[in-house]
């Protein structure tokens, strides 16, 4: 694994970062992984685009994902394909926060 700015641990636990907004865990040269926590009736911010992959899963939660023209919900269990160049957004649909795991290939954050 190489050197980076981030924990370079192969195994992070994730639920130790349950309730942060936007986390960084792990990178290399070519991915990244990220938790994020979004609160009851909001959402992860404006509408966004990368210029890699992104996969989005959804470990606690309820989620209305925009990828594309499509919207769809996604629940715990859920995992979530973001092409690049794909405008994109997340909210939460449910009444307790939603949990994710992010990985971006290449690193965006």
């Amino acid at each position: 694994m190489s050197a980076s700015r981030h924990t370079a641990a192969p195994v992070v636990d994730t639920t130790r970062l349950r309730g942060r907004y936007f986390e960084v865990m792990q990178e290399t040269g070519r991915s990244q992984t990220a938790v994020m926590t979004i609160g009851p009736g909001e959402d992860a911010g404006p509408e966004e685009i990368h210029p890699g992959d992104q996969i989005i899963f959804v470990i606690e939660g309820q989620a209305r994902v925009r990828v594309g023209e499509a919207v769809e919900t996604a629940g715990a269990g859920a995992c979530v394909m973001i092409p690049a160049g794909t405008r994109h957004h997340v909210e939460n649909l449910g009444a307790a926060p939603l949990f994710c795991l992010t990985v971006y290939a290449p690193p965006v954050y």
